[in-house]
């Protein structure tokens, strides 16, 4: 707990330094896209694994549902590095747009966290 309040700070305020404004370029919001979707599906695939496992008469939380969540937190990393990729290749608006995509994919990645753990009853 210590560590993920100041960790939901920094992704407020570096969310709040690259929001998109009010007319994204097409690339920037296609980025945000590419970026939020897939943890969110992987994390959608976790919570369903564990009310399936917890459905079964388990107590405990699903292996499964741990290779999903890491898979997310991995994903996250991915798009960390593709967004320094982009920076490097100065396609700033694509950067800035996978590192609001990273934002997103963050609080994602801590709500599942919550529900797992909830749901895991630990």
């Amino acid at each position: 707990m210590i560590v993920i309040i100041p960790l939901i700070i920094a992704v407020g305020v570096l969310a709040w330094v690259l929001r998109p404004g009010k007319r994204p370029t097409n690339s920037r919001r296609i980025a945000i896209l590419v970026t939020a979707i897939p943890p969110l599906v992987v994390a959608i695939a976790a919570v369903v694994f564990q009310l399936l496992h917890n459905a079964a008469g388990k107590t405990w939380v699903s292996d499964i549902s741990n290779t999903c969540f890491i898979v997310g937190l991995g994903l996250v990393g991915v798009a960390i590095l593709a967004s320094a990729g982009f920076a490097i290749a100065r396609k700033g608006e694509i950067a800035k747009g996978i590192g609001f995509g990273v934002c997103i994919a963050v609080v994602i990645s801590i709500i599942d966290l919550a529900l797992l753990e909830g749901l895991g009853g630990v």
